[in-house]
């Protein structure tokens, strides 16, 4: 099972892009004091390896745990998709999640 991912977690290395950076939009549930991500979160801008001036700009966690929601939002876990062709490179690993 995946482990749930946190506010400050990155995005891997993807079509050339550096990892990008999510940030959590709710902070009512915590793992280790640190707000769950969902889907939906955004991640900071992020630019192309070869051409910094090209950028991903507006990105957002696209999926998440379909066994899991935190005000209706299906949480984010490692490994799971964002809308640039990312996904995400951290969890907890003390906390997962299936589904």
């Amino acid at each position: 099972m995946p482990a749930i991912s946190v506010d400050g977690a990155i995005t891997d290395v993807h079509v050339g892009f550096a990892p990008g950076t999510i940030s959590a939009s709710q902070t009512s549930f915590t793992v280790g004091g640190i707000a769950a991500l969902r889907v939906g979160d955004s991640i900071s801008d992020h630019v192309l390896i070869a051409d910094p001036k090209v950028k991903h700009s507006g990105m957002v966690v696209a999926a998440g745990a379909s066994t899991f929601t935190i005000a209706g939002k299906p949480v984010a876990r490692l490994g799971d998709p964002t809308n640039c062709g990312g996904k995400i490179a951290v969890g907890v690993g003390s906390f997962t999640i299936g589904g």
